[in-house]
């Protein structure tokens, strides 16, 4: 009865957290996030950092504004949360990520740099795993790129001078129970 009840609580712990970038330090939501998403998408989004975009989505009350909260964006986290948080990269510069994943699914992932504005990615994908945290694998077998790797920022012009204007997003979505996950990193170029 106790081992049961064990593997349940195990199973319930692993249900609730999937992934997200931890290095460099990625959006988090805040006080714009809630006023853009509503109170019941907000709640959602701040009880589990790591967990999919749809859990969000099937949240959704009156207090959304699908003009302000693009969940499908940066998982709807807010620049004006994130304000402090602007890294400045230059075009050939390295950068080193670290992706925490809670719980495999197997999917595709990438990480692009993206126009926060027009919500598009600029340029090519910088790392593409066509496929991503395969959960047919055990832990011997998980490639290690998955969760540390590094991209070498693009010659971007003057797109990304501006903060606010640009983000290094991973996106990662998992085919095997049609989940999305995504972590945007907010930088500028001198």
């Amino acid at each position: 009865m106790l081992r049961d009840l064990l593997v349940l609580t195990a199973l319930v712990g692993s249900a609730l957290g999937h992934g997200k970038v931890t290095i460099p330090t990625p959006r988090a939501p805040g006080t714009a996030a809630q006023a853009a998403c509503g109170a019941g998408a907000y709640k959602v989004l701040t009880s589990d950092l790591w967990g999919p975009i749809e859990n969000a989505a099937a949240k959704v009350d009156s207090g959304y504004n699908a003009t302000a909260c693009h969940l499908y964006f940066c998982k709807g986290y807010q620049f004006d949360d994130n304000k402090s948080n602007v890294y400045t990269y230059t075009p050939g510069q390295t950068v080193t990520f670290h992706v925490s994943i809670e719980a495999r699914h197997t999917g595709y992932a990438n990480v692009s740099v993206v126009d926060l504005a027009a919500r598009t990615t600029i340029g090519k994908p910088l790392y593409n795993w066509p496929v991503y945290t395969n959960n047919s694998l055990g832990p011997p077998d998980w490639p290690a790129d998955e969760t540390d790797f590094s991209i070498t920022l693009p010659d971007v012009g003057t797109k990304c001078q501006k903060a606010g204007a640009c983000a290094i997003q991973w996106y990662w979505y998992a085919y095997s129970n049609k989940q999305t996950y995504e972590s945007c990193v907010d930088f500028v170029t001198p």
